[in-house]
């Protein structure tokens, strides 16, 4: 079968491409791509990263058109959301029972012509959760609320918490709404005040108080406790020695991004660190867990999935929305793509 699928290769570079994909094996299975949101991944590969062209693409949403013969779990016509990789089950990490730390298991990432931003994808049936209730464009946020869980999982939000993010793009405000939701007692939202509707949008999910960055710095804002319990940190690297400084005695922060160059490098004071008994914590969110739970969160209204899709745009409008949520973080939060 023949699909377009759109292609990206840094800085900003883009090409919609129509190629054919191959056979489906035993165990894969063909989709049809209704919804696939742009990630901050994405936007780091079309930015600095990309040193090829590549497809793009995996926040999937869509509908089995065709399944091999060894897919018994999986009916034609289910509407589908697609875990980016999962474990193996065979390496000593799963036989040990850390299967969140392998995640050398099949995945449809760079296996065939296209990826999410396309008409059609392959994938494995190991990484395809079937669905209902919600709307496609809604489906696609299952995989980054899998990654604000893990983020949240990775710290221990407890009950009682005083909670501080750094942050506030699709995953910081889905991990806000998680911190409210295990039982946070006050939870700091930072942001640069021109950032309006990603602001409103963390005050709805149960922000306590804004921070604007940009006309309080962190290091001098005065928090209720002296500091916070927990910081959710998915903002560039450089905001980690801010939230070492915000964290109270015996805090935890939890840090998920990627960034290149010079800005993946860090300094921070480490007595300071040693002193006040903090931990710094890597989420990674691979391989990809909770889909059923983020599907139960986003089913239920506990997450308010419209709420975080500000805009939506057709295939060919792809590299208009790529430059747009580039240029628009005041109005723009989760950006997605819908099939017809």
């Amino acid at each position: 079968m023949r699909t377009k699928a759109w292609y990206a290769k840094a800085p900003f570079q883009f090409e919609l491409r129509e190629g054919e994909l191959t056979e489906i094996g035993e165990n894969e299975v063909l989709i049809r791509v209704k919804a696939c949101g742009i990630c901050g991944t994405d936007m780091t590969s079309v930015k600095s990263a990309a040193a090829d062209w590549e497809a793009i693409g995996h926040e999937v949403a869509g509908i089995i058109v065709s399944k091999g013969a060894h897919v018994s779990h999986l009916e034609v016509g289910a509407s589908v959301t697609l875990e980016t990789s999962t474990f193996c089950r065979m390496c000593d990490w799963c036989r040990n029972g850390r299967y969140d730390l392998c995640n050398k298991g099949p995945s449809f990432w760079g296996r065939n012509f296209s990826m999410g931003f396309a008409e059609y994808i392959v994938a494995p049936k190991e990484v395809v959760v079937p669905f209902e209730g919600i709307s496609f464009a809604v489906a696609s946020l299952v995989e980054p609320l899998g990654v604000a869980m893990d983020l949240t999982e990775t710290i221990d939000i407890r009950m009682g918490d005083d909670v501080l993010v750094l942050g506030l793009g699709p995953i910081g405000l889905m991990a806000l709404r998680l911190a409210k939701l295990r039982g946070a007692r006050k939870i700091y939202a930072a942001a640069r005040s021109h950032s309006v509707k990603r602001i409103e949008t963390a005050l709805a999910f149960g922000a306590d108080e804004i921070i604007y960055t940009d006309k309080t710095p962190l290091e001098t804002f005065t928090f209720e406790r002296g500091g916070v319990d927990k910081v959710l940190v998915s903002a560039p690297p450089s905001t980690i020695p801010s939230a070492i400084k915000a964290a109270r005695t015996g805090g935890v922060i939890g840090y998920i991004g990627i960034e290149y160059g010079e800005g993946a490098t860090i300094s921070f004071d480490a007595n300071e660190f040693h002193f006040k008994k903090l931990q710094l914590r890597a989420s990674h969110a691979t391989p990809a867990l909770f889909f059923p739970k983020c599907i139960e969160l986003l089913k239920s209204g506990a997450i308010d999935g419209d709420a975080l899709i500000s805009h939506t745009f057709s295939l060919d409008e792809f590299p208009g929305a790529m430059k747009q949520l580039h240029e628009d973080r005041g109005s723009a939060i989760k950006m997605v793509l819908v099939n017809e």
